[in-house]
């Protein structure tokens, strides 16, 4: 055999693997299915994690009264803070996916909002024991615009997430939460 039929030979042989992997990477407009699987599957528990955080925050920050007190909330803001940091921590751990990058920065900024905006509470709540709620009250209204920041951002986040798991479905991938 010539050289140059070893190397025909060579070129049609990468050709043919090059042309049989490609078949089998379904590619979505967010990138490969089975790297976005992956994504989906790393980062659905944390989103569960955020919104039980966000639903436990609501039940504690009610007291006897029916109503959201400073205290209330201050005191499950400290219990809950440590769920939020590690969940800030393995946001972090994650690598997304290169067009998941700005979504997945969006995420966790929501997490970090909703860290400051309980520091923000449990200052009110300092601030209301030693002064009064009138004075306490301009800093429950800072926490309570970062805790909406971060509502927003996740609805944001939900819904590029949703438009992934249509791309998946779209490919004949499902998304670990489909």
């Amino acid at each position: 055999m010539r050289k140059a039929d070893g190397r025909i030979l060579l070129g049609v042989a990468l050709f043919i693997i090059f042309c049989g992997c490609s078949r089998n990477r379904a590619e979505t407009p967010y990138g490969n299915a089975e790297s976005l699987v992956a994504y989906r599957a790393a980062v659905d528990p944390l989103i569960n994690e955020i919104n039980e955080v966000e639903q436990s925050l609501r039940a504690m920050a009610v007291g006897s009264t029916g109503r959201a007190t400073g205290e209330n909330l201050a005191v499950a803001c400290q219990l809950l803070d440590g769920r939020l940091t590690t969940v800030l921590s393995q946001i972090d751990a994650i690598d997304p996916p290169r067009k998941l990058r700005a979504m997945h920065a969006d995420m966790r900024t929501a997490v970090d909002l909703r860290l400051r905006a309980c520091k923000r509470i449990v200052v009110g709540w300092q601030i209301e024991r030693e002064a009064s709620f009138e004075v306490a009250q301009s800093t429950y209204l800072e926490a309570e615009a970062l805790l909406s920041e971060a509502r927003a951002r996740l609805v944001a986040v939900n819904a590029v997430l949703s438009e992934v798991d249509v791309a998946l479905d779209s490919v004949g991938f499902q998304s670990p939460m489909a």
